[in-house]
């Protein structure tokens, strides 16, 4: 992709789709291919001069410039993104990928298929626990919302707080060894058996748990309204301070 079109596109991301594919050319061109000064073009001229360089009637992306903390997202050059989940069912293909808050869409690899994120509910894999009745916090694998890992201290079942991408699995790696109450789990903990899959690679035939549903494009480019997540500040990325698991 060349230089011009990632200026583009970042422009787009910028203001939230609110300018097309080539509103945002046309001012990424009058601004000599420069993304920040054509964003802070839009935000300090008179909305006419702006619809002159676009050439259109477009007027949505006034919703972002009167908005005063996206204004300065914007003039900090801040897209807000999520890193997220996809599996691909067909290619058996799961990744993270960050992707923008207005956008959880990503491209299998293998199929080219383009998907909606995992909804975070469903997330698998690496995970972070804490124990609600003593307190303990661990990581092992699992699935959100399927409370099947015993707790290393108390063996209470525990379901995640949180799922990890790869990436974040940074630290001193500790001696526990998985074992859950899943039904299909090849170390299963003594206990009432969980119905759930055993989301522990060694207990899987597939790596796709829960798919991803294919983004099926409307054309739109503009969202119906701004929300939480968009008004609120950027998230610094998670810093494990926990120990990894040895599995």
């Amino acid at each position: 992709m060349e230089d011009s079109e990632l200026e583009i596109k970042r422009l787009q991301e910028l203001f939230r789709g609110r300018f097309t594919f080539e509103e945002a050319q046309s001012l990424i061109n009058h601004h000599h291919g420069d993304c920040q000064v054509a964003a802070n073009f839009v935000l300090d001229e008179e909305p006419a001069r702006v619809r002159d360089v676009i050439g259109t009637e477009n007027q949505t992306w006034q919703v972002i410039a009167n908005h005063q903390i996206w204004k300065d997202l914007i003039r900090q050059g801040t897209i807000i993104k999520q890193e997220r989940q996809f599996a691909c069912m067909t290619c058996d293909n799961v990744w993270w990928r960050k992707v923008p808050n207005r956008k959880l869409v990503s491209k299998c690899v293998r199929c080219n298929i383009r998907y909606e994120a995992v909804p975070t509910d469903y997330e698998w894999g690496r995970a972070e626990f804490h124990c609600q009745f003593c307190g303990n916090v661990f990581r092992g694998f699992g699935q959100m919302g399927v409370a099947s890992s015993p707790c290393y201290r108390c063996s209470t079942a525990c379901s995640p707080n949180a799922i990890l991408p790869r990436r974040r699995l940074e630290g001193r790696r500790s001696r526990n060894v998985h074992s859950c109450f899943c039904r299909n789990c090849f170390n299963r903990a003594d206990g009432p058996i969980v119905e759930e899959t055993c989301v522990h690679p060694r207990s899987l035939h597939r790596r796709v748990v829960y798919a991803s549903e294919q983004h099926l494009s409307t054309g739109s480019t503009v969202d119906t309204f701004l929300t939480q997540d968009d008004l609120a500040s950027q998230v610094s990325d998670f810093e494990p301070t926990l120990s990894d698991i040895d599995e």
